[in-house]
């Protein structure tokens, strides 16, 4: 059982403080700011500026990665003979997978059973919710504005489950540039803009105002909205979260009724 961890990822702090392990974190990223008292912990750095000598002065049994983009550093840290546990979902399957086994890592294995299977439960709930729903509008899901990247891995299945008509990407692919051309015959009757990193402070002008895009339907009905990045880019337990936004706004219908 591991006691002094340091995470590489926000997601894996989220899960270490799902399952109540969160006095073994020694120390994580600036990225970590969920819950709020991950920003006490202390810092080592981002996704790839990682300081070597800081995550080794807190002499961690566990460092905990993730994604591709850390491919380098998990590479290096273990030629330094470092623990490394590398977690890269890629599908909601492998999202539960990640919180199992860091439960697995840190002694809290009913807690992480419990935490998957509320987040089952959640999604279920709002799955009926939208149930009686005949439409599936178009939707489309950005993670990078430069250029316009479609949300990929686990965020299809996510917007299946919301209602959604999700067919520019396939569900475990990763997310990948889409061409002018392709959105426009696609022609999206929902926007919804998550970019990676700046939490809900992408301007919707960013969509709104590109190019082109001007004559889309969502962006002519008014139906494009920003969201917060960590509700569907970490693959952690406020999927949840995630989910239950992209269902308000695909099918408000369901969620907003009068008495």
């Amino acid at each position: 059982m591991y006691k002094r961890i340091v995470s590489l990822a926000p997601s894996n702090t989220e899960i270490l403080y799902a399952l109540g392990a969160e006095d073994r974190l020694a120390a994580c990223t600036r990225y970590c700011d969920f819950p709020e008292e991950a920003g006490e912990k202390p810092r080592i750095g981002g996704w790839i500026d990682i300081n070597d000598g800081l995550v080794k002065s807190y002499n961690p049994d566990l460092v905990l990665t993730s994604t591709f983009v850390q491919n380098k550093i998990t590479s290096r840290y273990k030629k330094s003979k470092m623990n490394i546990v590398s977690l890269m979902p890629t599908t909601l399957k492998g999202v539960f997978g990640s919180i199992s086994k860091i439960g697995k890592l840190v002694g809290k294995e009913k807690e992480a059973i419990n935490a998957v299977n509320s987040m089952k439960e959640s999604f279920n709930k709002i799955k009926i919710k939208i149930k009686k729903s005949r439409r599936s509008p178009r939707i489309y899901i950005e993670e990078w504005h430069k250029p316009p990247t479609v949300s990929g891995n686990w965020v299809p299945t996510l917007a299946k489950m919301a209602g959604g008509d999700y067919s520019l990407i396939k569900a475990g692919v990763h997310s990948r540039e889409v061409s002018n051309e392709q959105i426009q015959k696609y022609d999206p009757e929902v926007i919804v803009i998550s970019i990676c990193g700046m939490a809900d402070k992408a301007p919707k002008e960013w969509v709104t105002k590109r190019k082109g895009w001007e004559n889309l339907s969502a962006v002519k009905n008014g139906k494009v909205y920003v969201f917060d990045d960590s509700w569907l880019n970490r693959p952690g337990p406020r999927l949840v979260v995630g989910l239950q936004k992209l269902a308000e706004v695909i099918h408000p219908e369901c969620f907003h009724r009068k008495n």
